[in-house]
């Protein structure tokens, strides 16, 4: 059974969340991809996870701390292939060996800052340098991030680079002497490559050029002929002399780089536990800063089935009213095994607030700190949810055809400790029968062991016995003379206006109490004839 479907997690926009976890390193990426929620009997866990993040929270305070941290695992690169090739038997390329050596330097580092600014340390996560490594990559103990094979790792390797250039030597000076003698015979000047041009009018310079035993021919152009120096055997003997010297080196640099593999294998253990360490370290860092970004609160964990959130928030919805100059306002819910609805018109905020339950369990039971002041939970097995447009066009299925599958597969799974998440059920089909089954469908959820939240028009549903009835507060204390002088600005956003009248909060609504009327007063707002609404609320009396 999974905790989340794609479906929900859609709705909730809990890949929202993900997003603006932020890792900066492979590995932390691949804990992020890997994320998975906490279920009921793992309470111990997830209070040990929100405890890193709790513990991690402070130092992100800490301007410098974050500045030495980021600069460190943002160059931090992904060397699982490497080590992996070393046990395998592969002998690792310089470039591999350089970018082995950056990341012990790297663990160096990040072991000096935990020290510096006294990170809590956690048993899971132990970043600890790898001397052995540091000397094995930097025998010269240098403290350069460049990589090279040095002379110290091989006698033979330092007579053979001795040789090389010693012959390199000879030679340059053979080429040089060679390069005076044809420009003494020739009285002509070589240019520094060792090439000579001769125009073809120069008749005289041309036929001597091409009798000298020192030059042979190249190419030529319609005005110019061009030649090289030919090598003595002396130098073609030292050519091939310094050709045999780099590929004894290259023999020797492979038996080196063969043996540095070796060992690096050998220490396989430290550099996976470093790397692991890393990611876990490096994601605890991007929930930390992201409860940070939203003004998250640690969710209290309890055994205790049960969903209390104080003045929550959904930080996508947060976002999108702040951007047009709007405020969300919080939520606060108690919830408990059997079934909660909520009602009231469009327009109050029913859907976002069963949203906001749904996002809120789910980062809570991610490991993740919520956006609210206060939140206790027990864990659930599974969070349901049927939001939104069901229309199911690839199986045939109306809106309510796949409404009623969502509802079906939560009923049966409802026994199993979980959260449903129901917006305006049976909102596909007629009036009487959409009613007949909110309510059929609602006493089959209330005795069940599941947390059932469920929005609806229906008043009626909600009066069962065991069923908690929760209302928008909407228009009800709002003045409306006030909002209507607003509303008759003829440059005002007139949905913008009443969102910002409207209270979202939610009380506890007793079965005597009055229906609410916003559906008719947003009406009248809107500019619905005042004849059509009279008759609307005559009708409404008469029921």
């Amino acid at each position: 059974m999974d905790f989340l479907d794609n479906l929900t997690s859609e709705a909730l926009d809990f890949d929202y969340i993900l997003s603006n976890i932020k890792t900066l390193t492979p590995y932390g990426k691949t804990y992020k991809e890997q994320l998975r929620p906490y279920l009921p009997g793992e309470e111990e866990s997830l209070v040990r996870e929100l405890d890193k993040i709790d513990s991690v929270m402070k130092y992100l305070r800490d301007s410098e701390f974050k500045k030495d941290i980021k600069g460190i695992l943002v160059h931090i690169k992904d060397l699982r292939t490497s080590v992996k090739r070393t046990m395998e038997g592969s002998v690792l390329n310089e470039v591999e060996l350089f970018e082995l050596k950056n990341f012990i330097f790297f663990l160096r580092d990040l072991e000096t800052i935990i020290k510096k600014y006294k990170l809590d340390q956690f048993e899971d996560i132990e970043i600890k340098r790898i001397e052995k490594l540091e000397k094995l990559l930097d025998p010269e103990d240098t403290k350069i991030w460049t990589f090279y094979i040095y002379d110290v790792y091989s006698d033979e390797l330092k007579r053979i680079r001795g040789q090389k250039r010693q012959t390199e030597k000879q030679i340059k000076v053979e080429k040089k002497a060679l390069k005076v003698k044809i420009k003494e015979e020739l009285q002509l000047d070589l240019r520094p490559d060792g090439t000579l041009v001769i125009s073809k009018e120069d008749a005289d310079n041309l036929k001597l050029v091409e009798k000298h035993p020192n030059l042979s021919y190249v190419s030529e152009t319609y005005m110019n002929v061009k030649f090289t120096i030919k090598p003595t055997e002396e130098i073609s003997e030292l050519d091939r002399k310094l050709s045999h010297l780099k590929e004894r080196e290259e023999l020797e640099e492979f038996k080196i780089r063969e043996r540095l593999s070796g060992e690096i294998a050998n220490c396989k253990k430290s550099l996976f536990r470093n790397m692991a360490s890393i990611g876990k370290l490096d994601l605890i860092l991007g929930k930390a800063q992201y409860a940070v970004d939203i003004g998250g609160v640690r969710p209290k964990i309890s055994e205790n089935y049960h969903i209390y959130i104080e003045n929550g928030r959904h930080p996508k919805v947060e976002e999108f009213l702040s951007k047009k100059g709007l405020q969300f306002t919080p939520i606060t819910i108690d919830l408990a095994k059997g079934v909660t609805c909520i009602t009231g018109a469009n327009m109050g905020g029913k859907t976002i607030s069963l949203k906001l339950v749904g996002l809120l369990v789910t980062m809570a039971q991610y490991g993740l700190f919520v956006p609210a002041e206060k939140m206790s939970l027990g864990l659930s097995n599974f969070v349901s949810t049927s939001i939104g447009d069901m229309q199911s066009t690839d199986k045939g299925l109306s809106t309510f055809g796949g409404e009623i599958k969502l509802v079906q597969e939560a009923i049966m799974k409802a026994d199993k400790r979980g959260l449903i998440l129901v917006d305006e059920l049976a909102r596909g089909t007629n009036p009487d029968e959409g009613y007949a089954i909110s309510k059929a469908v609602v006493k089959d959820l209330k005795d069940k062991d599941s947390i059932t939240l469920v929005t609806t028009h229906y008043d009626n549903i909600a009066n069962l016995e065991g069923v908690l009835h929760l209302q928008v507060v909407g228009l009800s204390k709002i003045d409306f003379d006030v909002l209507d002088s607003e509303l008759k600005d003829v440059d005002a956003d007139k949905m913008d206006i009443i969102n910002r009248f409207m209270d979202y909060r939610l009380k506890v609504v007793e079965r005597t109490s009055e229906v609410p009327r916003d559906a008719i007063n947003i009406a009248r707002l809107m500019g619905l004839e005042e004849k059509i609404i009279e008759d609307a609320l005559k009708i409404l009396e008469e029921k």
